[in-house]
């Protein structure tokens, strides 16, 4: 069967029309890629964010005064560094429950991309050259440390953010959290071995209120709900845990 020349033009110009068309379509716009959102929170992220709210600044300055015009403070920064505080620090590290938190938290942070290098941080500056002789007028001893200190370190903040509760749910620092509050029999075996004690009674003697220390360091860690007392304090209380 033959096909009528006319239909064959017209097919080709179908053909030739179809084609242009697709050519010349309207190319439409790529989907927007959707937009990245936060990183996944972790616990290096975290910590780094609890961090910040520690004013380090403020606290170098005041270390720095007293360590630079107070020979009191002097005697106690001595006898932190000392061989026999070194050696407690090391009896510290060496009981089971502090181990067990450093391994686990050298396995988390390391997941995050981070390491155990996240708590140089806090570490402190503290220039020896003393700018500002008029500080010595300033500085009260041991006392007026304790005082300042207490003033300016957040500590009700600190434990908020670390304690699981309404407003802090996140399963690393619940866990952080739990391992913290079980290294109350280390600390407790440390500071209440021979070598704690005669460490303490020197500090004592300094006239370093140990028993104020203590508190702050049992409330930090969720040891104690137990508040210091006196009216030179700022006041915290925790009333529900």
């Amino acid at each position: 069967m033959q096909i009528p020349a006319a239909w064959t033009l017209v097919g080709l110009c179908c053909l030739v029309a179809v084609t242009y068309s697709a050519q010349l379509a309207p190319i439409r716009a790529a989907a927007a890629a959707p937009r990245p959102g936060p990183p996944p929170s972790t616990l290096a992220l975290e910590l780094r964010s609890i961090f910040r709210q520690i004013p380090r600044k403020q606290i170098e300055k005041l270390v720095q005064a007293y360590i630079l015009n107070d020979e009191e403070f002097q005697g106690v920064v001595r006898d932190i560094n000392s061989l026999q505080a070194y050696r407690l620090s090391r009896q510290l590290a060496a009981q089971p429950e502090v181990r067990q938190l450093l391994q686990w938290l050298s396995q988390q942070l390391i997941l995050s991309g981070s390491s155990l290098k996240i708590f140089e941080d806090l570490e402190l500056e503290i220039k020896v050259i003393n700018k500002y002789p008029q500080a010595s007028q300033l500085v009260n001893g041991i006392r007026g440390f304790e005082l300042e200190f207490f003033q300016i370190y957040p500590l009700e903040l600190i434990r908020s953010l670390l304690e699981p509760s309404a407003t802090q749910s996140s399963p690393a620092l619940a866990e952080l959290w739990r391992r913290l509050v079980a290294l109350l029999p280390a600390y407790e075996r440390v500071t209440g071995s021979p070598p704690g004690k005669l460490f303490i009674q020197k500090l004592q003697t300094r006239g370093v209120a140990v028993q104020d220390v203590d508190a702050l360091i049992r409330y930090q860690f969720g040891w104690s709900n137990a508040t210091l007392g006196g009216a030179d304090y700022p006041g915290y209380d925790y009333l529900y845990y």
